[in-house]
């Protein structure tokens, strides 16, 4: 299901008329603005194992708004973009969307608020991008967007947390996938982080290389995992609790990989991008040698080799592309 079809169900229930957060006509624009920029991100959304990853994607629309009041209150001056800024009335303004982000949670029935937020994240749920890498990625769009729907700053960092109540609800209470008050932690994290990081200036960051997000990296873990983030594209990641659930029954957690590769292959996936890794090479040293100590990356190698043609792909260097 596309995250926009569930984005249009949550209530859209703001707070009444005669209260701080606007009239009803600044409502509708920043919940309009905020529609329009959860289905842009639905569009390029970082994975993990070819799935959404919640603590990053929760932490893109809180910097993004954190971001969005940091440019409210110093719109006057030319901050080296990267440098922390520390101010009396950003400690002050980022409480305020925190309450509203609430708001709108408890308006879909979780009170986060109930007890203090996580700030120690488990590690499967620790953003993977870093303020610049959100930033750099998403940010003029979004400005662009919330311009777009008559929008200053401050509006858009309200609307961004519209933006982080939608991504809450379908993680939290649709796919399961993250604690409510980790998420909160990690929502509230973000708004502090984009408060007070001095931000690129619009515009500029469309000069920045255009990432691929049409590509699977695949590699030695640590090294796939930072292509991807850095360069764009999925890679694959299972998740550490169900690889040991599958070795405690004695069943081998390559499977995993394997049909990660196969689920890409079937959605035609541009390319197959091996990183520091030369193909050819590693097929040939662990060729004959036994499957159960031959690396995961090595493995889909030989996965490959064999099967890539049959399903329209072929060779070039360390990369299999699409016909």
């Amino acid at each position: 299901m596309p995250l926009s079809d569930l984005f249009k169900r949550t209530p859209k229930n703001e707070p009444p008329k005669d209260n701080p957060f606007g009239s009803p006509e600044m409502q509708k624009k920043r919940y309009d603005a905020a529609m329009e920029f959860a289905a842009a991100l639905q569009e390029k959304l970082p994975l993990v194992g070819g799935r959404s990853h919640a603590g990053t994607v929760l932490s893109i629309a809180a910097r993004l708004a954190g971001s969005s009041l940091f440019r409210s209150l110093h719109a006057d001056k030319e901050i080296t973009p990267g440098v922390v800024v520390l101010s009396e009335q950003a400690n002050e303004a980022w409480p305020q969307l925190m309450n509203l982000f609430a708001f709108y949670c408890k308006q879909n029935g979780t009170d986060v608020m109930s007890k203090p937020p996580v700030t120690q994240f488990p590690e499967q749920n620790k953003p993977l991008m870093t303020v610049e890498q959100v930033l750099a990625e998403y940010q003029d769009q979004y400005h662009q967007i919330m311009k777009k729907h008559g929008l200053n700053y401050l509006e858009g960092a309200r609307a961004g947390m519209i933006v982080s109540s939608i991504i809450f609800e379908y993680h939290c209470k649709k796919v399961k996938d993250i604690d409510p008050f980790v998420a909160a932690g990690i929502v509230a994290m973000g708004v502090v982080e984009g408060a007070k990081t001095a931000p690129p200036r619009p515009g500029t960051t469309s000069q920045m290389p255009v990432k691929n997000n049409d590509r699977l990296v695949l590699g030695e873990r640590d090294a796939a995992i930072q292509e991807a983030l850095d360069h764009g594209g999925s890679f694959i990641d299972p998740h550490p609790e169900v690889l040991s659930k599958l070795q405690s029954v004695g069943l081998d957690p390559y499977v995993i990989h394997e049909k990660a590769l196969i689920q890409k292959i079937e959605e035609k996936i541009g390319r197959i991008d091996f990183v520091q890794a030369n193909v050819d090479e590693l097929f040939r040293a662990w060729q004959g040698k036994p499957t159960a100590q031959t690396p995961t990356h090595v493995r889909l190698i030989q996965w490959l080799k064999a099967n890539a043609g049959q399903h329209g792909y072929e060779q070039h260097g360390d990369s299999w592309v699409r016909k």
